[in-house]
């Protein structure tokens, strides 16, 4: 087994993939693999070189789903009666392993897994991409292909615009002639802008199975009074 003593307690641990098998004559001459192993699936590294991928091959995979750095900064604008005010939050060396019926199909049969709309980026004998999003897919676990490995950590860096404010602050000629001290009218928006290179579901859910609520954009108008 890998060791695992002065890693981080979060510290996820999988296979090395080195891509998709090209041909079934390639998998003959690798590496013993387990299951119905054919062209389109995983490739791993044997590590210790003895012939079979098993449990002894398995390396530290990534950061993990806890961020190595968070971060957050915004500013303030004011011109005249306007205030234009934000507050940026982002995160970085983090990443997700996709996991869990919710990303990966047929893994319990045909009648169980979801499909999302990237279904159709998989490797198939008519369009055999090396670099698709999914392997050969099949019914059940009849290979290593959906084993945690580096083929399913995904990057999950990324800077989201949370909230931004447009303020107006009424004229104290108009509010103080009815006894206001001061009122502002305001526009918000939250989560309205992420940035980020993972597109499968909202970056900010910690964790690789998408089965988690995302947040939402949401837009808010109100008037704030101060007598």
């Amino acid at each position: 087994m890998v060791r695992k003593k002065g890693r981080p307690v979060s510290q996820r641990f999988g296979y090395e993939a080195l891509g998709l098998f090209e041909s079934d004559e390639e998998v003959f001459n690798s590496p013993r693999q387990t299951g119905d192993t054919r062209a389109g699936d995983i490739k791993y590294r044997d590590v210790n070189a003895d012939g079979i991928i098993d449990s002894y091959d398995q390396v530290p995979l990534g950061y993990g789903n806890v961020p190595q750095m968070t971060y957050g900064f915004g500013f303030t604008l004011g011109y005249k009666n306007f205030a234009l005010s934000t507050l940026f939050q982002g995160a970085a060396q983090v990443d997700y392993l996709i996991s869990g019926e919710a990303a990966l199909p047929f893994q319990q049969g045909l009648s169980r897994g979801n499909l999302m709309d990237n279904i159709a980026d998989r490797w198939t004998v008519e369009n055999p991409d090396p670099n698709a999003f999914y392997p050969r897919l099949g019914s059940g676990s009849i290979n290593d292909n959906f084993a945690a490995s580096s083929w399913w950590v995904k990057k999950a860096d990324y800077l989201r615009l949370k909230t931004l404010q447009l303020s107006y602050s009424l004229p104290k000629s108009w509010t103080g002639s009815v006894g206001i001290k001061s009122a502002n009218v305001f526009l918000q928006g939250v989560n309205l802008v992420t940035f980020s290179s993972f597109k499968l579901w909202d970056v900010e859910l910690d964790n690789g199975r998408g089965d988690k609520y995302p947040n939402t954009a949401s837009y808010t108008a109100g008037i704030a009074i101060n007598f």
